[in-house]
Order: structure tokens, then C-alpha cells, then sequence
């Protein structure tokens, strides 16, 4: 093997090409290039990362892989067994190791998604693996053509078309058979092989079976000639489906006009027969079918209809394209179905850009969301995903192209210092770290950073161990080597700077609270400095605290307002400071036009709200509509999300909202913003906490020590509990930023609009408090049984506990129905039961809910209750009790239509109370528990309360 000797300058020039263009054309169809990154990875492949706006965007992986490079080569890696599938990632780290590194990978043809086989033509090493599909009979197809993707036998990347034939020599007749086990179709010819035992064939045809095959046809190869005798003949009208030597094969025939042209065959006829797939496939390394061709000789040639949604709809896409010499390969994948982020593309969008970048000849892949691109990037030992799959996730597919470096591991030659993010200020001590090492074919190779060397080039300043002292204003080079390895890394020292910007921008704080305040000094207009942050010189304007060295704030003890100065020579800055505040407003929902409803798993949407009742301050609110009822599982979410993230004055130490609640025990959550760009969680209720109706006013703590600004980016609700993802709609109004923890609640009502949650009745539940002490929140039941607590409706027991498992008598049900309707009996009927004593606890609630009608005796004057309530009785209570009606297709095995209490068990399925359980029975006879009465009987209220 020959190998390319390379001088250390050399590699220095090819190491990493990082740029970015912003608003160029570089390719129209795509829009604008705002961002491109260049990496050499290996001897002959360069990786790179595009990124377009525009009308739609675009993210763009691209490996440039030369193989002409005698390292270098592209490899087809197929799943054993052909049914197999895995990730592009694990695939590659499967065949990642010394001497046979995967630089790069991506999917590669298509597969049957339920029964996972290829569906196209494969061929290794000249071996025919999978005869797939060899074309199909609409244009609609992206394989409607045989195409294919290969290397030939010289090691060239070819792209062209490809027709399997089996030419053989038949009584004197040279015959082209272009069909292997298929279904044998109106005047074809068919070989039918093993692993098929018979053809499956009828009786019109003529099946002519040849054995003793050389070689034996078991394994077809490219090119190869098989020679047999024929041993025995169906003619046409007397049989089909032939038995399939073992060493043989059956040539098939239908109709008439074959049976003419076959008629002089004869048994012990010696038989040729040869595989080809023309146009100079013979020999090929391997072969992929896919499609559709892209570009053809240079120009855009789609070989289907591209008024189908697979052409004209922008997806994620995968393609493969050769240059005009076939030793320039390209592979490319374009991410999709992310709005914001990328878009995709259609066919003639992709061949398009595939022109631009050289393709004289490409085909399509796999895509959708089996996009996906793996890279050894520099400095890094195995190859990473570095795509963003559709799905989120990793598609598992079926074959992988994968980019292989087989250069060597060998001593480094090359180290990367880590980059320095601006120009170094005058006196300033910058720590210098290693950020890989590579060797001269790009291989990473490990290196104790604790043994580089370190020098300055340039007047600029001095090495102190691993840390550069900037001494003098100019421009230089910090120098490293290592064993013959050398780096270097640029640097800038400046002696003076043009501004001073404090973060936050001003303050709002609470008294007697901290903060630690940044300053950032900039330069020629804006560019960032690495300075000594001890350089600032930080004082107070005014009666409002105090300031430490290193820009920590002490807000007095009083309310006031003043300043904060943080000065270098004779740069000063200063933001307001406000000590004390009360609430600050983020923003009263007054308008919409700054938000916009998001989701996740689930329908959102949102509204104006100014309706007499849907509105806690000032005219109107927003409303938020959520779905949770949509087919895809998992957690649900409905976001109403602000166009462009608010920022919150100083650092709050809360968030606090009014929500008016649909009752339905959801998550309230939201999202904020720090100054790093990090997202972070923030938490209004507990999880199935959002239990209350009306109006409420809810706190959120932020946490501590995030770096600032902070901005509010969105407020959701969400359901994990697929029991309990139903619809519904919740209202806010007066989003407010606190300065201390626990603030009061804003007064609220100030405007036109009315709370209809009253004060303290049942529209306006406080949050509820429990403490059973055999209950704790992981309960499954714990926010139903918290709810009806609050309510009044469930007292529990005099020993402090509820006893969730316990199942519950007629009476207690009775009980409770009572206290949550505030039933009393009259006093002109008489008590209809004589198995319930006038000092029973439960006396009164019984004769209530008998006189309604809600519950009535087991048989003629008897309650019977301490008798276990079953699961029957609850549903029928519950249906009188909250007049419950509707009808569904849902069956349950153990509920026949003739069952006593069927109406009634399906009306709460109707309403989605109850599911039954997994094994698609109800148990009708089963006790109600405790906590299961409580459960359902929660699910009722909110239902007729929304």
C-alpha cells in the first residue's frame, strides 16, 4: 500500500477550516448561507456542516470522500441477517477499530419497514445477495427504475442503471429471464431457485427443471455460467408448481406462445445459464439499488413523477453522489420536520444543491426518519451522530454506508490548543489548554498535557507554567510542542478598551437579599475581551446597599433606588437598582400578539379571553385550550409560549401567575431562560396539581446563581397519566416577577373584569392540604383523595388515617355522596330501612340519598350498610348521582349487555371515568377501595363542574 508523507506545515494548513459567511448565496435553492464548518477528518475525507435560512431552512452533513487516497474507501456494511436492523451509530461503532476506522456513515437503502428486508437490489463482491426490487410499474415509485449505486471491480463509484438477466441456452435458443422467484405473471419466464422448495406456479405454463447445476446455483454470482441437464418437463396444460432440485433450478413459462417456443426441449438437454446485470456491472465491489437518480451526467434528472408527495414534499433526505472521474464521492444528508431549525427538501431542491457541490452523478437513499449521519470528528476517538434525526431519536435501518480510514495510528504530530474567545487585555493571566492531539493521517492520539511546552512568539508576553501573562499590546502566537507535535494558537493583546457592560442591565431586588453582578469590557465596537475581572472597580450611588470587590450586592434594609457603577481607568457604567419593590409586572395578557400556543403529543391553542368571569385583572386574559386526547402516547403538553422570550428585570426570586383551573389535577410548568441560553423548569404546581377551579394565584421559585438576564419563555400544562389526558382550557392573567420569596398576591379585580370563583365556595378551591398520615403524594390516588378533602366531602378516620385500600361500605359511599351534594333528609318521610339505627353515623346521609334516589336498598327495607360497595353499585351511583348518559364502542369481557348494571358501566366508560382494566374486563363484582370510590368519584365532579 502506498502511503503520503506529510510535513507538519502541511497539516497545520488542512486542519480545521472554520468560517462562517452570513448572508451569502452560496446555493439559492437552499437560501442563505449563514454558517459553514470545514473539517479534514482522514487522509481523504473532509466533513462538512451548512446551515441555510430563508424562505425554509436547511441543515446540511456533508462527507467529501476522495478514493483515490490510498487509505481511504467506502464500504457497504449489511445486517447479518438480512432482516437485522440497527442505528447508523452502533453500526459504526461495530466496525470501528484500528486499521479499519469509520470516519463517517450514513443509512443506505430502503427496507421493508414490518418484515425489515432490503427491498432493492444488493450485490457484494460480485454475489448476488438480494434481488429486491428490479423496478416497479409506476413512476410514482422512487424505484419505479432499476438504478443503483456501486464499486466497480477498479474501485470506481458508479451510478447507473442495472437489468438483471439470466441468459441461457434452451433447445437451441438463446433466451434473456429477467425474473428470479417471483410470482409468475401473464407470458413471463421465471428461474425459481432455493431457497424456494416448489415454483407455486398453475397448470398453464411449461416448467422445465434442470439438475446437476456447475457450479451450484445455491450462490449466483455476476457474470458466472452454470451449466445442467434438463431432467424433466410439464408441459403446458399438464401441471405447475414443480419441485425445486437442490442442485437445480426450474425454468417456468407461461402461456401459449412459450409453449411453442419450447416445445423441442427435451429431457437431457444440456442447459447454460448466465447472470448479468450489464452495463459493466461485472466484478463490482458491491451494489445497492435504490432511487430515484437525482442528477445524470451533470444535470437535475429525476426518474419519477415528482407531482408524488415523496418528490414534491420537503422531507429529510439522504443521498449519495459521485463526481465525473467516480473517485469523488459525496455523502449527504439534509435534516427535516423541524420548523425553525430545518425544513428538508424536495428531490429537485436536493438534486439541485447536489449539482452545486459537483455531483455528476447521484442517486436517493433511505430517508425520512431514517436520515441519519455519524462522523469521527477531529480529536475524537469513535464516530458520533451528527444529524438531528426527524423522530428525535435514531431510526434503526437496514444498510449502512460507511467511510472507511485505514491509515494507521502513529505518533501526534499536530496539537489544538484551545481557542481563546476574544483579545486578551494588558495584564490579564489566560490558562492555556490542550484541546486534542492528532497524528499526520488525523487519527487522535492521546497526549499528558502536563508535557507540552509552551513559548510566546511576539512581544506580547511570557509563559508562567500553563498560563500566558498578556505583557505588551500586539499581536502574536502561543506555540506548542510535544515529542515533535506542534501547535500554535493566535493572540491578541490590547491595552485599551472602549465600553463597559453590566448584566443585569438594571436591578430590581428585595431588601436585605444578594446578587453577584457581571461586567463585560468590550472593544472596537463591541468585540469581546478576556480580562482580569479584579480590574473592576465597583461602587454604590445612594442609600441602597452595599458592593464587594468581585461585584457581589447587598440591598439595605430599606426601600429605595439608586445605582450601581462599575469603572476600569476611566470607562464607568452604571444600571438602576430599585430596593424593596413590590411585584414587578411581566405582563398582563392584555394582548396575544407576543404569544403562541405550542405542543407536544397534543392539540393547543390560544385566545383572548374577556368574558365576565375569565378575567382576573385588568380586560381580558389569555386562554389556553389543550387536547390531550390525541393518539400518540407519552407525556402531553399545550404550551402558550411567547413569540420572543421577556426578560425579567434584576433576578426575581419568584414567578407568581393568576390561573383560573378546569380542575382536571394537571401539571402547571414553565420554562426560563438564562443568560448562557440554558433552559431551565420551573414549577407553579406539584405534578397532578392544577386541582382547583376558578381563580388562584400560584408562585414558582426560580432557582439560584443562573447567569443573567433571565428571560420568561413559556407557561404549560401537562399529563403523563394516560388515564388522565383529557381536554380542557385554562385561563391566566398578571404574570408577575417577586423579589422575595413567598410575596403576596396581587390584589387582582382591577379592571373590567369579575372573579366567578366567588370568595372561598366551591368555583374557588384553595390548594389542598392533607395529612393522613398513612398517605403520602406518591400515592396514586393522593391528589382525588386531596381534593375531596378539601372539599369536605372525605373526613378520614380518628386515628389520623385514611386507609386508601380499604374497601368501602354502602354507607360510607352514601356518606360521602351526601356531604358533597349538602343533602339533609326531610322530616315528613319515614326512614324507609330497618337495618340502619337512628345513632348510626351514617343515618341521616342514607335516608338523604334514598329520598333522592341515589341509593337504594339491596331488597325490601334493608340498606345492608356495612356491606362491601362493588364495583357495579359505584358505577350506578355515580350515574344517578351526576346524571350520567352517553354511549361507546368499548365492550368490556365480563359485562354483557343483559348485566343489571351494563347502562350505567357504560356510561362512565363513555365519559372516560373508566377504562376497565388492562385485561379488558370491569370486575363488577369486585369491591370498590377507598381510594378507587375517591378516584372515580373526583373524575365525576370535574366532569359536570367543566
Amino acid at each position: 500500500m502506498r502511503r503520503r508523507k506529510r510535513s507538519t506545515i502541511t497539516l497545520l494548513l488542512l486542519v480545521v477550516l472554520v468560517f462562517q459567511s452570513f448572508g451569502s448565496a452560496a446555493f439559492a435553492s437552499f437560501g442563505n448561507l449563514i454558517k459553514e464548518e470545514k473539517a479534514q477528518i482522514s487522509p481523504g475525507v473532509t466533513y462538512v456542516n451548512q446551515q441555510y435560512n430563508g424562505t425554509y431552512s436547511r441543515a446540511v452533513n456533508l462527507l467529501n470522500i476522495n478514493l483515490n487516497d490510498p487509505f481511504t474507501s467506502l464500504e457497504v456494511s449489511l445486517p447479518n441477517p438480512l432482516t437485522a436492523t440497527t442505528t447508523v451509530t452502533s453500526r459504526a461503532l461495530q466496525n470501528h477499530y484500528e486499521g479499519h476506522f469509520v470516519v463517517g456513515a450514513t443509512n443506505a437503502g430502503f427496507f421493508d419497514m414490518v418484515g425489515k428486508m432490503p427491498v432493492n437490489l444488493i450485490v457484494l463482491n460480485n454475489k448476488l445477495i438480494n434481488v429486491g426490487i428490479a423496478g416497479t410499474k409506476t413512476s410514482k415509485s422512487p424505484t419505479n427504475e432499476p438504478i443503483a449505486f456501486g464499486i466497480d471491480r477498479n474501485g470506481k463509484a458508479v451510478i447507473d442503471r442495472y437489468k438483471i438477466e439470466m441468459i441461457t441456452t434452451l433447445g437451441g435458443q438463446t433466451i434473456p429471464i429477467s425474473k428470479i422467484n417471483g410470482e409468475r405473471g401473464e407470458n413471463a419466464i421465471h428461474i425459481y431457485k432455493s431457497p424456494k422448495q416448489t415454483t407455486g406456479t398453475n397448470q398453464w405454463g411449461t416448467e422445465i427443471v434442470i439438475s446437476d447445476v456447475t457450479p451450484n446455483p445455491t450462490d449466483l454470482y455476476i457474470g458466472q455460467t452454470m451449466t445442467g441437464t434438463v431432467s424433466k418437463i410439464t408441459r403446458f396444460g399438464e401441471g405447475g408448481n414443480a419441485q425445486i432440485p437442490a442442485n437445480g433450478f426450474v425454468i417456468s413459462a407461461h402461456g401459449g406462445e412459450w409453449a411453442e417456443k419450447l416445445k423441442n426441449v427435451q429431457v437431457g438437454d444440456q442447459v447454460d445459464l448466465t447472470l448479468s446485470l450489464g452495463n459493466g456491472w461485472e466484478g463490482a465491489q458491491y451494489i445497492i439499488g435504490t432511487g430515484p437518480q437525482l442528477v445524470k451526467n451533470g444535470q437535475v434528472s429525476i426518474s419519477m413523477d415528482e407531482s408524488d408527495s415523496f418528490a414534491k414534499t420537503r422531507h429529510p433526505r439522504t443521498a449519495i453522489a459521485v463526481d465525473q472521474t467516480g473517485y469523488r464521492v459525496f455523502l449527504v444528508t439534509v435534516d427535516g420536520r423541524q420548523n425553525g431549525y430545518s425544513n428538508g427538501a424536495t428531490l429537485r431542491e436536493l438534486a439541485n444543491y447536489l449539482v452545486s457541490i459537483g455531483a455528476y452523478n447521484a442517486i436517493n437513499l433511505d430517508g425520512g426518519g431514517s436520515t441519519a449521519m455519524v462522523v469521527r470528528k477531529l480529536g475524537s476517538f469513535q464516530p458520533a451522530l451528527v444529524n438531528s434525526p426527524s423522530e428525535g431519536v435514531e431510526r434503526k435501518v437496514s444498510s449502512v454506508f460507511q467511510v472507511i480510514s485505514s491509515a494507521p495510528t502513529s505518533d501526534p504530530t499536530t496539537l489544538k490548543l484551545a481557542n481563546l474567545k476574544g483579545k486578551v487585555l494588558k495584564g490579564t493571566a489566560v490558562p492555556i489548554n490542550l484541546e486534542y492531539a492528532f497524528d499526520q493521517y488525523f487519527n487522535p492520539v492521546k497526549v499528558n498535557a502536563n508535557d507540552i511546552s509552551l513559548s510566546v512568539q511576539g512581544n506580547i508576553g511570557s509563559i508562567n507554567g500553563k498560563t500566558f501573562i498578556a505583557e505588551n499590546a500586539g499581536t502574536g502566537k502561543i506555540v506548542a510542542t510535544y515529542n515533535g507535535a506542534y501547535g500554535e494558537l493566535p493572540v491578541t493583546v490590547i491595552d485599551r478598551v472602549d465600553k463597559i457592560d453590566i448584566l443585569p442591565k438594571s436591578l430590581v431586588i428585595g431588601t436585605n437579599e444578594s446578587i453577584k453582578l457581571t461586567a463585560n469590557i468590550t472593544y472596537n465596537g463591541g468585540e469581546p475581551i478576556i480580562f482580569d475581572r479584579s480590574v473592576i472597580k465597583w461602587s454604590v450611588d445612594g442609600n441602597i446597599g452595599t458592593i464587594s470587590a468581585d461585584g457581589t450586592f447587598t440591598a439595605g434594609s430599606e426601600k429605595g433606588s439608586g445605582n450601581i457603577i462599575a469603572q476600569f481607568e476611566n470607562i464607568t457604567a452604571s444600571i438602576p437598582v430599585k430596593v424593596g419593590s413590590d411585584p414587578v409586572l411581566v405582563d398582563g395578557f392584555e394582548s396575544i400578539a407576543k404569544w403562541k400556543a405550542d405542543q407536544a403529543r397534543a392539540n393547543a391553542a390560544i385566545e383572548t379571553a374577556a368574558n365576565n368571569g375569565n378575567v382576573k385583572e385588568g380586560k381580558s386574559a389569555l386562554k389556553l385550550s389543550y387536547d390531550f386526547t390525541t393518539v400518540e402516547e407519552g407525556i402531553k403538553v399545550a404550551y402558550a409560549q411567547a413569540k420572543s422570550p421577556i426578560e425579567l428585570k434584576g433576578y426575581p426570586k419568584e414567578l407568581g401567575v393568576w390561573v383560573k383551573g378546569d380542575g382536571a389535577a394537571h401539571w402547571l410548568r414553565a420554562h426560563i431562560i438564562d443568560g448562557s441560553g440554558k433552559t431551565h423548569t420551573i414549577n407553579f404546581t406539584e405534578e397532578h396539581g392544577l386541582t382547583w377551579t376558578g381563580w388562584k394565584y400560584v408562585r414558582a421559585k426560580i432557582p439560584a446563581n443562573l447567569p443573567l438576564p433571565l428571560k420568561f419563555d413559556r407557561i404549560y400544562v401537562a399529563e403523563a397519566v394516560k388515564e388522565k389526558q383529557n381536554k380542557g382550557a385554562i385561563y391566566f392573567d398578571g404574570l408577575y416577577a417577586a423579589y422575595v420569596n413567598n410575596h403576596p398576591e396581587p390584589k387582582g379585580n382591577t379592571g373590567g373584569g369579575t372573579d366567578n370563583g366567588g370568595n372561598g365556595g366551591k368555583g374557588q378551591v384553595p390548594a389542598p392540604s392533607i395529612s393522613f398520615k398513612d398517605l403520602t403524594k406518591s400515592h396514586w390516588a393522593y391528589s382525588s383523595i386531596a381534593f375531596l378533602t378539601d372539599r369536605g366531602v372525605i373526613k378520614g378516620y380518628d386515628d389520623g388515617t385514611f386507609r386508601p385500600s380499604a374497601e368501602i361500605t354502602r354507607a360510607m359511599a352514601a356518606a360521602m355522596i351526601a356531604r358533597e351534594f349538602e343533602l339533609t333528609p326531610s322530616d315528613d318521610k319515614k326512614f324507609p330501612f330497618t337495618d340502619v339505627k337512628a345513632n348510626h353515623y351514617a343515618y341521616n346521609a342514607i335516608k338523604a340519598v334514598a329520598e333522592e334516589g341515589i341509593i337504594n336498598g339491596k331488597e325490601a327495607g334493608k340498606f345492608a350498610p356495612d356491606d362491601k360497595l362493588t364495583r357495579a353499585e359505584m358505577a350506578v351511583i355515580l350515574t344517578r348521582a351526576y346524571n350520567l348518559k352517553g354511549e361507546t364502542n368499548k365492550t368490556f369481557t365480563d359485562v354483557k349487555s343483559n348485566h343489571w348494571a351494563a347502562p350505567s358501566i357504560y356510561a362512565l366508560a363513555a365519559n372516560k371515568i373508566t377504562g376497565g382494566y388492562e385485561d379488558g374486563s370491569f370486575k363488577p363484582a369486585k369491591p370498590t377501595t377507598r381510594a378507587e370510590f375517591s378516584s372515580f368519584m373526583e373524575r365525576a365532579i370535574r366532569l359536570t363542574e367543566n
